[in-house]
């Protein structure tokens, strides 16, 4: 799984490789080189300038090790910010795919999954991939050039003293692989937490009313800081699995260089070798210990990253659904009607929908009537093609949702619901929303055969007024107009509405009402509604159970027949006289 995630990590950085990424390992590789250079100049000045009272090469030795330095120092910079540039680069691509994926994801996955998890995933994994594979590789590779290079100094200055100094550390590959394992593992761990982390709190906050006048406050923090520990206890372990082997190398670079001073100093003494060179050996010693452990380091970050990438990578390969044909037609006219012809649909393994056959005819109005939980949204869901039939076939002009463009498709749909979404903009914004083109003459026309044009005036800054988050500066009713002037703006030729006024007083219902009368207008409307007195003139009513239709015909027809519609109208009314088409 690790190569795979490398590979396609990876894979994002071939847009860099020239010249940035390139230019940054060049740098790198400067930096590695100079830094082996600096035992070379030491031993040269003990055992060449020292001994033979060159002053002459004495005053160049500074000029010419202030220069390696500068010149080490310009690599450094030059190479971590080439590196940071790619990695910066990498990840605002690899959060734009995320995005792109997350607005196309199946309703199902949506609804199973809380939407603050995937902004934790998008946001902060993110950052943790580029903190971990990113940065991490970037460290891994410059120590790497630095250990070459000063592994090579030593094995060039002194192979047998170089033998003894390194042939411990292969024993440390083992203990590195295992916490490795374990850093990836309580890593996810965590960042699974986190994001649960993040759902309480936007829960709490979004449902703060509720929270409040429940006082359920307590009940909330407490449920908070039982995640935020589970958050510790990951983040602890992960933090204990990596620096698991930092004592280990303590220990190894400790032995070999005692055991380097023993040797190398008995030979200074017996006179088989110089100070200056035993000295330079010890500064590479000193030096590649450095970034030996660097590399013990990065790995566990680079670990962090293969867990939070691998994450990131399930989420761009979850399969589309539904799935469009792979030639999709595009509808650009609606002519005849939408048709449910044996549908059958389940959200898990219990059907909701039962061999529905319904049909809306062009023009028309149909009510889907019943008790809650018989499958009417669900209905309106399938014709969006948010989801697809087990069985059967819905149809728009006689062709099947499935062959057509899910662009073209939802074009001709508008849908005002109970439950309306505003977002955090301005009033004109949210009209427009689907029509960004709509010029304010537009807006204001679609506002006032909505009824909102009057509310919206006495708005602090009119139509530029921020209405808060899901429009919570609004009442429900103007929200509900809003949603309405929304859907007249679009104008597109079929209309669902699902329970749009079933949340309103009746002072407010009659305003929407208006506005919804205006909008059903010369279009083909499916209606979801629970108050049957906002049906009584719908061309047919269908009464839904269990997912089919067991009863359907005119306000008039049904309550002739004396069946379900007419138990259901007298539930509501006391006298049927009460309410009458018109």
């Amino acid at each position: 799984m690790s190569v795979d995630v490398y590979g396609r990590f990876f894979a994002y950085g071939k847009r860099y490789l020239w010249p940035t990424f390139l230019l940054a390992l060049l740098f790198n590789l400067g930096y590695g080189a100079s830094t082996g250079f600096v035992p070379l100049v030491i031993r040269y000045l003990f055992d060449e300038i020292l001994p033979g009272s060159d002053r002459t090469r004495l005053y160049a030795a500074p000029a010419v090790i202030l220069g390696v330095i500068t010149l080490r120092a310009v690599c450094q910079y030059l190479g971590a910010y080439l590196t940071e540039s790619v990695s910066q680069s990498i990840t605002a691509d690899l959060r734009s795919d995320l995005a792109a994926k997350v607005m196309e994801l199946p309703q199902a996955y949506i609804d199973r999954h809380p939407s603050s998890g995937l902004i934790s995933r998008v946001l902060s994994d993110v950052n943790l991939v580029k903190t971990g594979i990113v940065d991490g590789y970037s460290s891994i590779f410059k120590d790497t050039l630095t250990l070459v290079a000063l592994v090579m100094v030593a094995f060039y200055q002194d192979w047998l003293l170089a033998l003894i100094a390194f042939i411990l550390f292969p024993v440390a590959i083992l203990p590195i692989l295992r916490s490795s394992k374990k850093v990836r593992r309580h890593s996810s761990q965590g960042q699974s937490s986190l994001a649960r982390l993040a759902s309480y709190l936007q829960e709490s906050l979004v449902g703060s009313r509720v929270v409040k006048i429940f006082g359920m406050e307590a009940y909330e923090l407490r449920r908070f800081q039982e995640e935020n520990q589970s958050v510790l206890r990951s983040a602890l372990r992960t933090t204990r699995a990596k620096l698991a082997n930092q004592p280990l190398m303590e220990l190894l670079g400790a032995v070999g260089f005692s055991a380097v001073l023993l040797y190398g100093g008995e030979a200074v003494m017996a006179g088989t070798r110089t100070t200056g060179s035993f000295f330079a050996f010890l500064t590479s010693l000193y030096l590649c210990y450095a970034p030996f452990k660097g590399l013990a380091k990065a790995n566990a970050t680079l670990q962090q990253g293969v867990s939070a990438a691998t994450d990131l990578f399930a989420i761009l390969d979850t399969s589309p659904d539904p799935v469009e044909a792979e030639r999709p037609r595009v509808l650009e006219r609606f002519s005849q009607g939408l048709l449910a012809e044996g549908v059958r649909f389940g959200y898990g393994e219990e059907l909701v929908i039962r061999d529905l056959d319904l049909a809306v005819p062009r023009g028309s109005t149909v009510a889907l009537v019943g008790a809650s939980g018989g499958g009417k949204s669900t209905i309106i869901d399938l014709f969006c093609r948010f989801y697809d039939p087990s069985a059967g076939r819905l149809t728009i002009d006689g062709i099947d949702l499935r062959q057509l463009s899910l662009r073209s498709l939802r074009a001709l749909i508008s849908v005002v619901d109970q439950n309306t979404f505003l977002f955090n903009d301005t009033v004109a914004s949210n009209i427009a929303y689907g029509h960004p083109e709509a010029s304010p003459e537009e807006i204001v026309a679609a506002a006032q055969a909505a009824n909102a044009h009057r509310f919206i005036d006495r708005l602090p800054q009119g139509y530029d007024t921020l209405i808060g988050e899901n429009g919570t500066l609004l009442s429900g009713g103007q929200r509900q107009r809003i949603a309405i002037a929304r859907a007249l703006i679009k104008n597109a030729p079929i209309l669902f509405l699902d329970e749009a006024t079933s949340a309103l007083d009746s002072a407010s219902e009659q305003v929407v009402q208006e506005a919804l009368d205006r909008l059903m207008s010369n279009r083909t409307t499916l209606v979801v509604a629970h108050r049957l007195s906002t049906v009584v003139n719908a061309d047919r009513i269908c009464v839904i159970e269990a997912g089919q239709v067991v009863e359907s015909g005119t306000h008039g027809e049904l309550l002739a027949r004396d069946g379900r519609y007419a138990s259901l109208f007298s539930t509501q009314f006391s006298n049927t006289d009460t309410v009458v088409p018109v």
